[in-house]
């Protein structure tokens, strides 16, 4: 008889991505929102493919090609830990399905056990992204070799295990301690942006702390710092590439897969009483009358989402990275000193800071449109759209309600930056202007072309918010298309000054009066 598991890991990994419900569905917008989101993550992963290589070719140059399997390992179990700390409870618990699931005559660790290998398989591919083109710039640099070969191929297959283990499991202990308080999804949420924060400082000091030299940065500290420091389990591998430790790759292994087995049997047992805990709401201490302000429908709305985007960590890092970064630029610039941190000759100080100033409202755009919560915030509706179905609004004042936090937070922060930005620099007049007019336009920019295609792409079949907020047309549209529209303005900017920022700013508002018309037509019911 065929493991109770796997069926559930079959109906899992098929839910990814909406493979499942094009199968068996005759609606052909169906099956165009899968193949969108089947491409859309294939080019996220030539992305990252070409982003490793490039990485792994920096290494071999600077005569450190020994140890890029350890590189690979380390760098993407880095990004694992962080991505499963986020998202680990959602990975197994609060979902949807739970009531279903619960009535199936299967086992709590098969349950977890099934989540568990899903998360893992996902992780594995983003694992191999990196792992494939850093070990062929190995071979082709360093010469192929069986040994290398076999501990490589076992290493990437392994490494996200531990990551995805410890990454689970604080998430799951953060989950049951604060399941029984008040604000708990408050808390859990401050918790995420204070760990965001302070991994984007420690990102940040270690790239100020390494100078370039006549051959760029020094990758050696680089490799010191995220596999001696940041995750000593590459150590073992990098032993039995060497020739230190052959036994190195094998107690990499077994930590791996004892860490994951250990997981499963701990969460079994409390997998009930924290699901419990979790769905259910904490008691009030006591009612206490207060007196009702009236507000329009429309204003109860936009603080309804706003509520929802704070209370969420996936949906409020997912939604708002771009800006918490320019956020913590703006903190941080003041404090800066940029020809020391960036090497600069005193006599080419002035030069650079002007190449830096005309720059600046580029970045903005690139951070800008990667926050975009109205990307997922109609797919978050999920099966409760028929309240919103029910409302005496017209649908247009429906989906500016969700524009509104879009809106309001890229906004401000993008403010809160060119004015940091512009005082560091000591930006002309030009700049000044493209720095305090590309904040409003873009944020109204991206917030209606979020809810647009959010329209024209909705996820509601869900399980976890984390599948909304993440795996869907939209967010990589928003995000990766950001990214390239900010580059188009930021690299055109360094040689032309302002002027491609205020022709990107004028374009932008341009089409944000067909994206406001279009919403007027849109039909709520699409599936």
């Amino acid at each position: 008889m065929r493991a109770k598991w796997l069926i559930l890991l079959k109906v899992q990994l098929t839910g990814l991505l909406g493979i499942n419900k094009a199968k068996h569905s005759d609606d052909a917008r169906v099956k165009r929102r899968t193949a969108g989101g089947i491409a859309a993550v294939c080019i996220v992963g030539f992305v990252i493919l070409f982003y490793a290589a490039l990485i792994a070719v920096g290494f071999c140059l600077q005569g450190l090609g020994k140890n890029l399997p350890a590189l690979s390992v380390a760098l993407s179990s880095l990004i694992v830990f962080i991505f499963t700390l986020f998202q680990g409870r959602n990975l197994l618990f609060s979902a949807k399905d739970y009531d279903a699931v619960m009535s199936l005559p299967v086992s709590h660790g098969e349950i977890i056990l099934s989540r568990l290998l899903c998360a893992y398989l996902s992780n594995l591919a983003f694992a191999l992204a990196i792992a494939l083109p850093v070990h062929v710039v190995y071979f082709v640099f360093e010469g192929f070799s069986p040994g290398v070969f076999g501990t490589a191929l076992l290493a990437s297959l392994l490494s996200p295990v531990l990551p995805l283990t410890l990454g689970a499991a604080l998430s799951v202990l953060a989950a049951g301690l604060t399941a029984r308080m008040k604000h708990r999804n408050l808390l859990q949420t401050l918790l995420a942006v204070a760990f965001f924060v302070a991994a984007m400082v420690a990102s940040f000091s270690f790239s100020f702390s390494a100078n370039a030299g006549e051959n760029g940065p020094d990758l050696s500290a680089m490799f010191g710092v995220l596999v001696g420091k940041m995750y000593p389990p590459a150590l073992l591998v990098d032993k039995t590439v060497s020739g230190d430790a052959v036994w190195g790759i094998f107690a990499f292994a077994g930590i791996s897969l004892a860490a994951g087995a250990l997981f499963v049997a701990i969460v079994s047992l409390f997998f009930a009483k924290i699901n419990t805990a979790l769905l259910s709401r904490a008691s009030r201490a006591g009612y206490r009358t207060k007196d009702v302000r009236a507000s329009s429908a429309f204003s109860a709305l936009a603080k309804k989402e706003f509520k929802r985007l704070v209370s969420g960590p996936a949906y409020l890092l997912n939604g708002c990275c771009g800006i918490l970064i320019l956020l913590l630029f703006a903190a941080v610039l003041p404090f800066v000193n940029l020809q020391s941190a960036f090497d600069i000759p005193a006599e080419e100080y002035a030069e650079v800071l002007a190449v830096f100033a005309n720059m600046g409202a580029g970045l903005s755009v690139m951070l800008i449109a990667m926050s975009c919560p109205s990307a997922s915030a109609l797919s978050l509706e999920g099966s409760s759209r028929a309240q919103m179905l029910s409302m005496p609004l017209s649908a247009r004042s429906i989906l500016l309600s969700k524009c509104v936090p879009t809106f309001c937070i890229d906004c401000t922060g993008g403010l809160l930056f060119a004015l940091s930005f512009g005082f560091k620099m000591q930006a002309g007049a030009a700049n000044w202007a493209a720095l305090l007019l590309t904040p409003p336009v873009f944020a109204a920019f991206i917030a209606l072309a979020g809810i647009w295609l959010n329209v024209k792409f909705p996820k509601y079949d869900w399980t976890t918010e984390t599948q909304a907020v993440k795996s869907s047309v939209p967010v990589f549209v928003t995000v990766f298309g950001g990214m390239l529209f900010g580059m188009a303005v930021m690299v055109p900017a360094a040689f032309f000054g302002a002027l491609p920022a205020l022709v990107a700013c004028a374009l932008a508002a341009a089409l944000c009066v067909p994206l406001f018309l279009s919403l007027k037509r849109a039909d709520l019911r699409m599936n």
